[in-house]
């Protein structure tokens, strides 16, 4: 009888590290069948670049969250499709701005639906979800977004991330407000996403939280695109960077610089990360983009212009909005 497939979810706010989580999971994975879905905001997929491992299936879900009603039709044909593939194990990124509240109710979908589209007798086995907490902002976003604080209580198994950035008093603090969201909860501290797979495995269990998503089509954050087929200094794109982490929640993708040097951005307000591409990262002309996602459903196009003339002047700035 063939077995069903370990189904977990990945969620966190924006820029928690839900990519280097995953990236640590998958170089764990030798011998594991993994499928992996990855949910991006923008319509653009930039984590999915980064997450990269010989034999992984994966498939990218764009342009909002999959728990809002614009995607959740897309994303349970994908669940269902996936019962077809050779994968023992089904990771799902959620985009940061992702409300999984309704995720019981999108496995009832797509069970009814496998029921009549697949042959297979496979189903998924629900393990639970993964939260990924950035200790050094998760207060600040709490109290301001809904799916921050649904994301907490959607999950038995809280990683919270990047304790090298926050003193003990501050880690303390985001332990007591995790605990009054959800003091049933498994909590693990680490840096870099570093999580031990047999923890994951033994410690994520499923919730009793439900309801439906807060996610829908009117309160979606302001969201643009801009290409990046140019090559631009790193300082200038630095200085843009910053300039617009007033209006700007994440800020992510890919450029060139003059030198040749490929370089990935992976940006959260005030805090603005400019690498080099790995050589394993290969750099095409479709991901030479910036998708950034504004803190709110207003306009921030005119900051956007504004910011650019400012750190690169006469170059010409091509952006759509998302």
């Amino acid at each position: 009888m063939e077995q069903n497939i370990q189904l977990y979810l990945v969620s966190g706010f924006l820029g928690s590290g839900k990519t280097t989580f995953l990236r640590n999971i998958l170089m764990q994975s030798a011998g594991i069948r993994v499928g992996v879905i990855v949910n991006e905001f923008g319509s653009i997929g930039i984590d999915g670049k980064v997450l990269q491992k010989d034999g992984l299936k994966m498939v990218e879900i764009n342009n909002g969250s999959i728990f809002c009603a614009c995607l959740k039709d897309g994303f349970v044909k994908t669940l269902v499709a996936f019962l077809e593939q050779p994968v023992d194990v089904l990771l799902i990124e959620a985009s940061g701005m992702a409300d999984p509240s309704s995720m019981e109710h999108l496995l009832e979908q797509m069970e009814f639906l496998a029921s009549k589209k697949v042959q297979t007798k496979r189903r998924y086995d629900y393990r639970g979800a993964v939260c990924l907490i950035d200790a050094g902002r998760f207060l600040d976003f709490c109290d301001l977004f809904t799916p921050t604080q649904n994301q907490v209580m959607k999950s038995m198994f809280h990683v919270v991330n990047k304790t090298d950035e926050v003193s003990p008093q501050v880690l303390e603090e985001v332990h007591e407000k995790l605990k009054e969201l959800n003091p049933a909860a498994y909590r693990y501290d680490t840096t870099y996403g570093e999580v031990p797979l047999a923890l994951m495995q033994t410690m994520v269990t499923p919730e009793t939280y439900g309801g439906e998503s807060s996610n829908t089509a009117w309160n979606r954050p302001e969201t643009y695109i801009l290409e990046m087929q140019g090559t631009y200094p790193m300082a200038a794109m630095e200085q843009f960077c910053r300039a617009l982490s007033g209006q700007v929640l994440r800020c992510k993708g890919f450029f060139m610089t003059p030198g040749g040097m490929e370089v990935h951005v992976d940006n959260v307000g005030t805090d603005v990360v400019l690498k080099e591409v790995p050589e394993l990262v290969p750099l095409t002309e479709k991901i030479k983009k910036l998708v950034l996602i504004g803190k709110d459903a207003q306009l921030y196009q005119d900051a956007v212009q504004k910011a650019w003339e400012e750190a690169f002047g006469g170059a010409e700035l091509l952006y759509y909005d998302d």
